[in-house]
């Protein structure tokens, strides 16, 4: 078992939210990471490194609040703790996009991960294979994971929902949201910002009653966000995307490339 150290920053202006962040190397310079499961590639903020590097493709991202264009350049020499690779075609944020860099499913997907964010570690070992143990993961075209969200106080109602590390709050579609708003009470308003960077005024509520793996989670913040233009690129749309105040209540553990999943 090899062990990845993460950081997790509080949102100074919503109490219960954080995001993650660990540190690494790409082609010897120091970087520092949002470990992103909501990103399907990594992305790196233009800096004198990647500013400099040939354009190898461009693609379609697609942020909570719309779609984003992004180039593709090669870097090399990429070293996040054990999480390692050669070579990795990454987004660059050329002047738009998030302002910090993203670890994403192109790395962290290729790996048995054990996110324990209460102790600040990654436990990341190989894959299980055919031996992994654990519920059946969804696993998108584009590395995204999904898993169920039941509630104990609505029986027949799922959710299917993308965990997502790399999100400081927990996000309900605004059509689920109007389709079950007895699973929710509204606390006030906030200033949502996306992977893309974009801001937006989000309304607050707080999730009671939801059990995801056969276990029972504590009330929590989310916010409620229109999904409809990334749900539009899906095979499945979503209904909540797993931010912080949700992940932070339980250990998980994911072996991604055998699409096994359960709680610790």
């Amino acid at each position: 078992m090899a062990i990845l150290p993460i950081q997790i920053e509080p949102d100074p202006d919503d109490p219960g939210c954080a995001v993650p962040f660990v540190e690494g190397t790409v082609a010897g310079r120091a970087y520092r990471f949002v470990l992103d499961t909501g990103a399907a590639r990594t992305t790196m903020v233009a800096d004198e490194y990647t500013a400099g590097l040939d354009v190898v493709g461009a693609d379609e991202g697609h942020a909570a609040f719309g779609a984003v264009s992004e180039t593709v350049v090669t870097v090399t020499d990429v070293s996040v703790g054990p999480l390692v690779s050669a070579s990795l075609d990454v987004a660059r944020a050329d002047g738009q996009g998030p302002g910090e860099h993203l670890l994403g499913m192109d790395m962290i997907g290729r790996y048995r991960c054990h996110f324990r964010f209460g102790a600040g570690v990654v436990d990341i070992r190989p894959s299980q294979g055919r031996n992994a143990r654990g519920a059946d993961l969804t696993v998108g075209r584009r590395g995204h994971c999904y898993v169920d969200v039941t509630w104990v106080q609505a029986q027949g109602v799922s959710a299917h929902a993308n965990w997502d590390s790399g999100a400081g709050i927990t996000i309900v579609h605004e059509g689920f949201f109007q389709q079950h708003r007895e699973l929710f009470r509204e606390t006030g308003m906030t200033d949502g910002t996306d992977s893309s960077g974009r801001l937006l005024p989000t309304p607050l509520v707080q999730v009671s009653g939801a059990v995801i793996g056969q276990r029972s989670f504590a009330r929590h913040k989310a916010a409620v966000v229109d999904l409809s233009a990334v749900n539009a690129t899906l095979e499945r749309p979503m209904d909540l995307i797993l931010g912080y105040p949700t992940l932070s209540q339980a250990d998980w553990l994911f072996d991604f490339p055998a699409r096994k999943w359960t709680l610790t």
